[in-house]
């Protein structure tokens, strides 16, 4: 039998943190973000436009269902792109790097979290201290994630085929830059 969740977002969010051995405050706190990658330690700082996003993408995890894993973040990138980043360019980093990592480890499931978005709201953009305040079942109504995941129609095929061109690109273009910086 499952157990359930606290009522409140924070709440639920600090049990699931915690479940998944990671900082209770998601991470905000600490100077350096050390992970690995493909087998390979990757250490970087933790700058304040990723601090500022955080919160909301823990919780994103926790009302999705999206795992902590490569696999569970390839999902929720591929579900915060559909669903719009707005103006936080560290998470639309992030989540670009989780989608095209996605797009290679887990299509399909990539695939699903992003038609899942599209149909969906998520919450940046709202101050963390509200969304945190806010239950847990009415969260997920708020963000269109009561309802049976939806089945991909010929828009979001577009729409997603426009993202992996983008992802695709996005290296090349950065090459470019890099070369034309050394040139000029």
């Amino acid at each position: 039998m499952a157990t359930e969740r606290p009522a409140t977002v924070g709440a639920a969010l600090r049990e699931h943190l915690r479940e998944h051995g990671l900082p209770d405050d998601s991470g905000v706190s600490l100077r350096w973000v050390r992970l690995r990658f493909l087998g390979l330690p990757l250490v970087f700082p933790n700058f304040d436009a990723r601090r500022a996003v955080l919160v909301h993408h823990d919780v994103h995890h926790l009302l999705t269902g999206y795992g902590t894993s490569w696999r569970g973040e390839a999902e929720i990138g591929a579900f915060e792109i559909a669903s719009g980043c707005k103006h936080h360019w560290a998470a639309w980093l992030f989540n670009l790097g989780g989608f095209s990592f996605g797009l290679c480890i887990a299509p399909r499931r990539t695939w699903r979290a992003f038609v899942r978005g599209r149909r969906c709201t998520n919450f940046y953009g709202r101050p963390a201290a509200d969304v945190l305040r806010t239950d847990t079942a009415e969260a997920r109504h708020t963000l269109g994630l009561d309802r049976p995941a939806p089945v991909g129609s010929v828009r979001d095929a577009l729409a997603f085929v426009g993202w992996v061109v983008l992802v695709s690109a996005a290296p090349v273009g950065a090459v470019a830059l890099l070369l034309a910086a050394a040139i000029g």
